[in-house]
């Protein structure tokens, strides 16, 4: 799996879909229908991937790796495989830090006006820093960040989460226009 986010340093081009907390599914274990969701799921080379990321002192206890196996063989017969990574796996410090990032702001429940904005602006100009937006739309930073890694998270917009940690300086973009 260290391929999955160690290959991205050498060409985080791989990686074109990136989405915090995608819709789950159920998974059956021990008599019992559970519902899972992945923690992200990516898009590497054309391909859907669900990636799990724990703590490695966490994937050693039995009890997790019975429920990870049944997850990961529901995952498969839904076609998308679902990958664990520990810290150690994910070794470029700003990826890990950057994941914890998009995790915090993943799970907004609808589109508000600002984002709207934002997209709006990144569909006219282009590739921007979240500054730059920032200052274009008259909007606060603070708030500016919330929202525009909201929708990184979401998949709505992308950034390069390999080289840099995020933050204002941080450029994003939309896939639809490169």
């Amino acid at each position: 799996m260290s391929s999955i986010l160690a290959s991205t340093s050498n060409n985080s081009s791989s990686i074109t879909s990136f989405i915090a907390q995608p819709a789950g599914f159920i998974y059956h274990l021990d008599d019992r229908d559970l519902p899972y969701t992945p923690d992200f799921q990516i898009v590497e080379n054309d391909t859907v991937k669900w990636i799990e990321v724990k703590p490695l002192a966490k994937t050693l206890n039995p009890d997790f790796l019975q429920r990870f196996k049944a997850k990961q063989e529901k995952a498969q017969k839904l076609g998308t495989p679902l990958i664990l990574v520990t810290e150690k796996q994910i070794r470029v410090n700003p990826v890990l830090n950057n994941l914890k990032i998009l995790h915090r702001y993943s799970g907004f429940q609808s589109l508000t006006a600002i984002h709207l904005r934002i997209l709006f602006l990144v569909k006219t100009v282009g590739k921007i820093s979240v500054s730059d937006a920032a200052n274009l739309l008259c909007i606060e930073q603070s708030l500016m960040v919330k929202s525009a890694f909201s929708l990184v998270s979401s998949g709505m917009l992308a950034t390069d989460l390999v080289n840099d940690e995020l933050g204002l300086h941080s450029i994003v973009w939309s896939e639809q226009n490169g």
